[in-house]
């Protein structure tokens, strides 16, 4: 393998571990929701509250896309045969991240309400498929273990991507087309909502014209 391809490979498998890592930081900030509530109470200052929240948003939304982009990144078939992805286990982490963060951005998932109940389920499905794919599949014990020849373990070490094809290639299909289809659904909502806007300036501009 040339060096240039070994770089690629390593770029690659530690984009998706880090991926995996920062799904798993924003479920925390997700679940950690009523300890930053409780000290945003603790502030006198307005100021000072508000910027503890802006922060903790960034941390917990941040995660949560960069999570989605970088699991999307290796979500191709070709990175596939050459890094270990837990199938099917990593690519429908994505997915469930996704969907979560759709729902972020079309409804209402400050207040606690029934979509950001839904979007913390997603949250928390997305960050426990990435964990089940990388500490069961990715990272499962060598051939240094006795107990990695259990049918269980060979089963898990089966499911790598670059070990298995096939489930890469059903895997791929499966995830790329809810990818799409939520990828469709958001650009569908984003033109309702813009034509939605454009509709009420356009009525804001007609009566103001009746009045003068």
């Amino acid at each position: 393998m040339s060096n240039f391809k070994s770089l690629e490979v390593w770029t690659a498998q530690t984009i998706c571990d880090v991926g995996i890592l920062l799904s798993i930081i924003s479920f925390l900030f997700h679940m950690g929701r009523p300890y930053f509530d409780r000290i945003t109470g603790r502030f006198t200052l307005r100021v000072a509250a508000d910027l503890w929240w802006i922060v903790y948003i960034i941390l917990r939304d941040g995660t949560l896309f960069f999570s989605i982009l970088f699991g999307f990144l290796n979500l191709n078939l070709d990175l596939m045969a050459d890094v270990k992805i837990g199938l099917p286990f990593v690519p429908l982490g994505t997915v469930a991240l996704a969907a979560a963060l759709s729902m972020k951005i079309f409804r209402n998932t400050e207040d606690i309400n029934k979509s950001f109940r839904i979007s913390v389920y997603l949250v928390t499905l997305g960050a426990f498929l990435n964990t089940i794919g990388y500490v069961l599949v990715m990272e499962a014990p060598g051939d240094e273990y006795a107990v990695a020849k259990t049918a269980f373990w060979e089963t898990m070490r089966s499911w790598r991507s670059n070990a298995n094809p096939e489930l890469a290639t059903i895997t791929f299909y499966i995830t790329f087309a809810l990818l799409v289809g939520i990828v469709i659904t958001a650009a569908l909502k984003s033109m309702f909502i813009y034509r939605k806007i454009e509709k009420e300036n356009e009525r804001i501009i007609e009566g103001k014209n009746v009045q003068t």
